[in-house]
């Protein structure tokens, strides 16, 4: 079996102190304490409470990552949508570019840079897509549908947007986008809505989660650029919720099977799902962005404009050899 030295290329250090710039995966005894000990242990991860959003607002879409954070459109009060964008810097929200067609229950992808919005209800079912280059939107190619409460994940020129609800009954459409234009790409296994507003994956690594058809349901399925296959189911059939991350490592929170909201939060490994802490308020119609180490959630219903931050904390550690 190899040794550390073979390992890291670095012999265990004999200290009378812990290093002042520990770097992750060191190793080294400390003759004071008399412990071996390790630097990059990965603690309890927690929700703390971020900036407001400047305008509460549910149903909306969440953009890039805890501290690129994008805030996009939204619901404000029955019938009436907001068409403010908010961006995020790690503690604070500041208003930006307004969209050109306020709505809410939208696809969302890219980044606070480069961000992307499509379809969602302003009305009626939109078709309309919108791009953000940082301080303004401007009007993109309409995609092939017009659909409410569908799923998204991707960048600003590789997008990838699925199921949904449409007039009449659910969708299990998907569709590409590749900078310019909207192309179809293979077809959920099971058509479901209320999946909006957040990104989540790639175009070639997507990750539906959970949703509504007829009843809340705990499906998983992942695409891997061409189809759909089954993931590891939810624990609890929901919906509603916020979900950012990665195929592989992706996170969702809040929501609930039915229209009292809850604060529970999982993580996906790319297999199966993970109980993590609880939210500090328990919504629904709530976004996202993120990943599982540095998550951010905000807004939610009816209108909310609260944000929490989730992080998982890296310390050091005693090692034990017995």
């Amino acid at each position: 079996m190899a040794g550390y030295n073979e390992i890291r290329g670095l012999r265990v250090k004999y200290l009378s102190a812990d290093p002042a710039n520990a770097e992750d995966g060191q190793v080294w005894y400390n003759s004071t304490t008399g412990n071996l000990r390790v630097d990059g242990i990965e603690g309890a991860g927690a929700w703390s409470s971020g900036g407001s959003l400047n305008v509460a607002r549910a149903a909306l879409g969440g953009i890039g990552t805890q501290t690129t954070g994008l805030a996009v459109s939204g619901q404000i009060s029955p019938g009436s949508n907001t068409n403010s964008s908010e961006e995020y810097n790690g503690s604070a929200w500041t208003t930006s570019g307004n969209v050109g067609t306020a709505r809410y229950t939208m696809g969302a992808a890219g980044t606070q840079t480069a961000g992307l919005i499509s379809m969602g209800y302003s009305g009626s079912a939109l078709t309309a897509t919108e791009l953000y280059n940082g301080s303004v939107w401007t009007g993109g190619t309409s995609s092939n549908d017009n659909r409410t409460n569908l799923g998204s994940g991707g960048t600003q020129t590789a997008a990838l947007m699925f199921g949904g609800a449409e007039s009449p009954g659910t969708s299990n459409a998907t569709e590409e986008w590749n900078g310019s234009s909207w192309t179809s790409g293979g077809n959920l296994g099971t058509g479901r809505y209320q999946l909006s507003g957040n990104n989540v994956g790639t175009q070639t690594a997507g990750l539906c989660i959970g949703g509504f058809s007829g009843s809340a349901k705990d499906l998983v399925e992942e695409y891997n650029g061409s189809s759909w296959t089954a993931g590891g189911a939810l624990p609890t059939a929901e919906g509603i919720a916020a979900r950012y991350g990665l195929q592989t490592a992706a996170t969702i929170a809040g929501g609930g099977p039915g229209p009292a909201p809850n604060s529970t939060a999982r993580q996906y490994d790319g297999s199966a799902w993970t109980t993590i802490a609880s939210i500090a308020t328990g919504r629904a119609f709530v976004s996202g962005c993120g990943s599982n180490s540095t998550g951010l959630i905000f807004g939610g219903s009816p209108a909310i404009s609260a944000t929490e931050e989730f992080n998982i904390p890296v310390g050091t550690a005693n090692l034990s050899v017995s």
